[in-house]
Protein backbone atom coordinates (compact mmCIF):
# COMPACT_ATOMS: atom_id res chain seq x y z
CA UNK A 1 0.00 0.00 0.00
CA UNK A 2 0.94 3.77 -0.92
CA UNK A 3 3.03 4.61 2.88
CA UNK A 4 0.65 7.63 3.57
CA UNK A 5 -2.44 5.05 3.50
CA UNK A 6 -0.49 2.17 5.28
CA UNK A 7 0.72 4.82 7.83
CA UNK A 8 -2.95 5.58 8.84
CA UNK A 9 -3.76 2.14 8.55
CA UNK A 10 -0.08 1.29 11.03
CA UNK A 11 -1.14 3.58 13.61
CA UNK A 12 -4.61 2.33 13.68
CA UNK A 13 -6.09 5.79 13.15
CA UNK A 14 -9.17 4.67 11.59
CA UNK A 15 -9.91 1.57 13.42
CA UNK A 16 -9.63 3.68 16.52
CA UNK A 17 -12.44 5.77 15.30
CA UNK A 18 -10.85 9.14 13.81
CA UNK A 19 -11.56 10.63 10.63
CA UNK A 20 -8.32 11.38 8.45
CA UNK A 21 -7.85 14.07 6.09
CA UNK A 22 -5.40 13.18 3.45
CA UNK A 23 -4.23 16.57 1.54
CA UNK A 24 -1.48 15.48 -1.27
CA UNK A 25 -0.77 19.29 -2.56
CA UNK A 26 2.41 21.35 -3.76
CA UNK A 27 4.09 24.91 -3.97
CA UNK A 28 3.65 24.91 -7.28
CA UNK A 29 -0.26 23.73 -7.13
CA UNK A 30 -2.19 26.58 -7.88
CA UNK A 31 -5.54 24.57 -7.54
CA UNK A 32 -4.09 23.50 -4.12
CA UNK A 33 -4.01 26.96 -3.32
CA UNK A 34 -7.61 27.91 -4.41
CA UNK A 35 -8.42 25.11 -2.48
CA UNK A 36 -7.13 25.78 0.33
CA UNK A 37 -7.61 29.41 0.76
CA UNK A 38 -11.56 29.12 -0.39
CA UNK A 39 -12.25 26.31 1.38
CA UNK A 40 -10.37 24.24 3.64
CA UNK A 41 -9.17 27.18 6.27
CA UNK A 42 -13.35 28.96 5.78
CA UNK A 43 -16.15 27.87 8.29
CA UNK A 44 -17.30 25.34 8.29
CA UNK A 45 -15.44 23.28 7.40
CA UNK A 46 -11.89 24.55 9.01
CA UNK A 47 -14.30 23.94 12.34
CA UNK A 48 -14.91 20.67 11.01
CA UNK A 49 -11.57 19.97 10.55
CA UNK A 50 -10.11 20.66 13.56
CA UNK A 51 -11.45 17.27 14.73
CA UNK A 52 -9.74 15.45 12.01
CA UNK A 53 -6.08 14.17 11.77
CA UNK A 54 -4.57 16.40 8.86
CA UNK A 55 -1.76 13.90 6.55
CA UNK A 56 -0.09 15.96 3.87
CA UNK A 57 1.67 14.40 1.17
CA UNK A 58 3.86 17.15 -0.52
CA UNK A 59 4.28 16.56 -3.80
CA UNK A 60 6.35 19.58 -4.80
CA UNK A 61 9.03 17.37 -5.87
CA UNK A 62 8.05 14.17 -7.60
CA UNK A 63 7.70 10.96 -5.21
CA UNK A 64 7.43 7.47 -6.23
CA UNK A 65 5.06 7.16 -3.31
CA UNK A 66 2.93 10.07 -3.67
CA UNK A 67 2.54 8.97 -7.64
CA UNK A 68 1.51 5.50 -6.38
CA UNK A 69 -0.79 6.97 -4.09
CA UNK A 70 -2.55 9.17 -6.95
CA UNK A 71 -2.75 6.42 -9.13
CA UNK A 72 -4.34 3.67 -6.46
CA UNK A 73 -7.52 6.33 -6.98
CA UNK A 74 -7.15 6.45 -10.83
CA UNK A 75 -5.31 10.36 -10.42
CA UNK A 76 -2.11 11.13 -11.93
CA UNK A 77 -2.20 15.25 -10.80
CA UNK A 78 -3.10 17.07 -7.96
CA UNK A 79 -4.51 18.15 -5.93
CA UNK A 80 -5.90 15.30 -4.40
CA UNK A 81 -8.11 15.26 -1.14
CA UNK A 82 -8.91 11.45 0.29
CA UNK A 83 -10.89 11.19 3.80
CA UNK A 84 -10.66 8.39 5.70
CA UNK A 85 -12.98 6.82 8.67
CA UNK A 86 -14.53 4.43 10.48
CA UNK A 87 -17.28 4.39 7.88
CA UNK A 88 -15.04 4.92 4.83
CA UNK A 89 -11.80 2.63 5.59
CA UNK A 90 -10.87 2.78 2.30
CA UNK A 91 -11.54 6.53 1.42
CA UNK A 92 -13.62 9.10 -0.27
CA UNK A 93 -12.09 10.71 -2.97
CA UNK A 94 -13.14 14.40 -3.12
CA UNK A 95 -13.20 16.53 -6.48
CA UNK A 96 -10.39 18.41 -7.21
CA UNK A 97 -11.87 21.84 -7.21
CA UNK A 98 -13.41 21.85 -3.87
CA UNK A 99 -16.83 23.08 -2.13
CA UNK A 100 -17.38 23.38 1.89
CA UNK A 101 -20.36 20.83 1.23
CA UNK A 102 -18.55 17.62 -0.92
CA UNK A 103 -16.04 18.60 2.29
CA UNK A 104 -18.51 18.54 4.73
CA UNK A 105 -20.52 15.18 3.53
CA UNK A 106 -17.23 13.09 3.46
CA UNK A 107 -16.12 14.28 6.73
CA UNK A 108 -20.21 13.05 7.90
CA UNK A 109 -19.94 9.93 5.66
CA UNK A 110 -16.80 8.79 7.24
CA UNK A 111 -17.09 8.85 10.92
Amino acid sequence: KAGIVAMAEGYGLVADGKVVFVDVTAEWCLTCKANKEFVLTKAPVAQALDGTIPMLADWTKPDPAISAYLASFGRFGIPMNVVYGPKAPQGILLPELLSSDDVMTALQQAK
